[in-house]
């Protein structure tokens, strides 16, 4: 044979083993329910009441709701069947009346309803754990089923009056679904979960509340000797047990020891003892009613102390999901409460501080944070807690070897469902290295601005020479002139005076010269201090005056004389302007004489941000090499580094701004940026402004 063919036949008959155990298991379900259904129907006949037959606890209907609640559905019509039949024999023994029949369909109406709106929407086996779930139990199965099913029962009444019987049948049907059926559902549920984990001081604590009880009831109500007119107070003394077991045990634990006192009370009236023991009907409703108001309140109270302690047991499990979550999270968090002080640190946070979490909580994590920043660090917590907003903010924090580390600390507020303010919850991050890296970063981007400002002065030399030497040779010629004057016989001392005020002037203007020069070629650390703008435009259109003759280029300004000061570095700012205006040079170098014209304009852009304009009349830049201008290394010059404008963003994104370039839309091109405006004080943070 096959192999296919032999795993196929495997298959079918491993499927015909399974559904023979199925059926198996469920033809001795089926008998055992049939079995329970019998017994039921026998001890509802031995509660019953003379002279009127009436059962103060009808049990079968109850019980088998219950079976059906916790039963699959496609099994419900084996247990129905079998349940019925049981009672069908038991009617036929008797012989068997037209009347059966209508108790027969006033029972399926009954069963089905509850079994139906407990499993559908009073969430089954769980219906006892949580106030809603109870509250539609009791709507469901001690409410509408009996009281639905006991409009049919009652026209079988035998020749009592229809509501007398109505009556009878409905708390006798309520009764047991509420004393009997929630016993059964919390046995189920409880078997399925909660008796499996039980530990010994649990039962010797639930054999207590039963030996109690038990002892009690038992005196209580099969006493021989009832007191006529009243129910003595000697009926309440099992409420402190049932109470015990109601907050102890929840619902499993009321519904049982309910049963309990409900079949002792009950057995006794049926023989005559206890305070029930009278054969009158209206003593039959009174233990109903005993038993009924009795039960539900301390079925509530189970249900709500069980909800409750559902709720603590998921806010628990909640929280020690969090914090498993949270000690092997990469970062570091902590949480604060409403107050501002904090209430938890997570393993990764003490294992970095080498500290205890007593030692941390409160505000005892300010003890790690270096002193040069935890004045600002309290001032960011502060003001961001009081207006509820996120944050962000760089501090020194000390490692457990005792070295501070740079964080980057990041903190949201936390809200409840309703809105309410719980406190916040935050990271914290070791950047130490990400700090070092972008130190070298940006001392190595200096490093390179620095060469790019001395080749660009290299490119200046013979502008710059002639700059100096127009001073330089006034200076020599006046100093010949002076001579001739001192030879004199008289000397002329007031033609000297003037030749030296112009030999002073002269050097003046050489000395600022010299001057702008080693600002732009010197090497020095980045200050970002107040600056006029239009004053380092000037400078830089002053330095490159001559080129600009040499070039036939004219340079006309157009400086808003109400420009706010701006924070920046004035060298660096003026590497900037000067690589503009030599790139402008250079793209209208093969443009005729007289179309070499660059406008350079500062104005405000917005209320806080200084725009500076750079417009030449040269050849442009093609639209594809727009937006490669600014990359590294890239250059349209045959000798150039592609240097220049990389490092001109770079400097203008460093001071919170932006450097872009478009083409004229009749010639030229544009190159613009933008600084923020304000003489407050501001500082470098990871290459930004803020």
């Amino acid at each position: 044979m096959p192999e296919a063919a032999m795993n196929l036949s495997d298959g079918a008959s491993a499927g015909i083993t399974q559904r023979g155990a199925d059926a198996a298991r469920l033809a001795l379900k089926v008998l055992l329910v049939g079995v329970v259904c019998h017994l039921s129907i026998q001890i509802g006949h031995a509660y019953k009441f003379p002279p009127h037959n009436i059962s103060a606890l009808w049990p079968t209907s109850a019980i088998l709701a219950a079976i059906l609640i916790a039963s699959p559905i496609r099994h419900w019509w084996a247990y129905t069947l079998v349940g019925y039949s049981t009672y069908a024999i038991d009617v036929a023994r008797a012989g068997f009346l037209v009347s059966d029949v209508l108790y027969n369909v006033a029972d399926i109406i009954k069963v089905f309803i509850a079994a139906v709106g407990v499993r559908w929407f009073a969430d089954g086996l769980r219906a006892f754990d949580s106030l809603h779930g109870l509250v539609r139990y009791i709507f469901f199965a001690v409410v509408l089923a009996p009281v639905t099913s006991a409009f049919v029962a009652a026209v079988a009444g035998a020749g009592e009056g229809y509501w007398f019987y109505w009556r009878a049948w409905c708390l006798s049907e309520a009764l047991a679904f509420l004393m009997l059926a929630p016993a059964i559902l919390t046995w189920i549920a409880g078997a399925r979960t909660t008796f499996k984990n039980i530990s010994l001081a649990r039962c010797i604590e639930a054999c207590l509340i039963g030996s109690g009880l038990l002892a009690i009831s038992v005196p209580v109500f099969t006493w021989s000797a009832a007191i006529e007119g009243r129910v003595p107070a000697l009926v309440y003394l099992p409420l402190p047990f049932l109470i015990w077991a109601a907050v102890r045990f929840g619902p499993v634990g009321v519904t049982t020891s309910l049963l309990v006192v409900a079949f002792l009370s009950i057995s006794g009236a049926v023989h005559g003892q206890g305070p029930f023991a009278s054969t009158s009907v209206d003593n039959v409703l009174s233990l109903q009613l005993f038993l009924i108001m009795m039960s539900l309140p301390l079925m509530f109270l189970a249900a709500l102390i069980e909800e409750g302690r559902a709720k603590t047991n998921a806010l628990s499990e909640s929280e020690l999901r969090f914090r498993a979550m949270a000690d092997t999270a990469p970062v570091m968090i902590w949480m604060s409460g409403p107050d501002m002080l904090c209430t938890f640190f997570n393993k990764g946070w003490l294992d970095f501080t080498g500290r205890t979490l007593e030692q941390e909580l409160g505000e005892g994590w300010s003890a790690g944070i270096h002193s040069d920043d935890l004045d600002r660090c309290r001032e960011v917590y502060m003001n961001s807690f009081n207006s509820r907003q996120e944050f962000t903010m760089e501090y020194r924090l000390r490692r457990y070897e005792g070295e501070y580390r740079w964080i980057l600390g990041e903190g949201v507020p936390r809200f409840a469902p309703d809105g309410k303010f719980l406190g916040y919850i935050g990271c914290a991050t070791d950047i130490t290295e990400r700090k070092r890296a972008e130190s070298e970063l940006r001392r190595q981007r200096e490093e390179l601005a620095h060469v790019t400002r001395v080749s660009t002065m290299g490119e200046l030399a013979a502008s710059l020479a002639h700059e100096l030497n127009q001073p330089l040779t006034a200076i020599y010629s006046n100093a010949q002139a002076a001579q001739r004057f001192m030879a004199a016989n008289p000397a002329d001392l007031d033609e000297v005076r003037e030749i030296l005020k112009d030999i002073i002037q002269d050097n003046s203007r050489a000395g600022e010269v010299i001057s702008r020069m080693r600002a732009l070629v010197k090497k020095q650390e980045i200050a970002f201090v107040t600056l006029d703008l239009s004053n380092v435009i000037r400078d830089v259109v002053l330095l490159v005056h001559s080129d600009a003759i040499l070039h036939n280029i004219r340079i006309s300004l157009e400086l808003d004389p109400s420009l706010p000061p701006v924070q920046g570095d004035k060298v660096e700012l003026q590497q900037v302007v000067l690589n503009l205006l030599l790139n402008a040079f250079e793209a209208m170098k093969y443009c005729p004489a007289n179309q070499r014209e660059i406008n350079v304009r500062a104005a405000m852009e917005g209320a806080d941000v200084v725009r500076v304009v750079v417009c030449d009349r040269g050849t442009g830049v093609s639209s594809e090499n727009l937006d490669r201008i600014f990359q590294p290394f890239y250059t349209t010059k045959r000798d150039g580094l592609g240097m220049g404008l990389s490092i001109s963003r770079s400097i203008i994104e460093a001071h919170g701004g932006r450097l872009l370039a478009e083409n004229n839309p009749d010639q030229g091109a544009t190159f613009y940026f933008t600084v923020p405006a304000g003489d407050g004080e501001r500082k470098r943070n990871n290459g930004k402004m803020e």
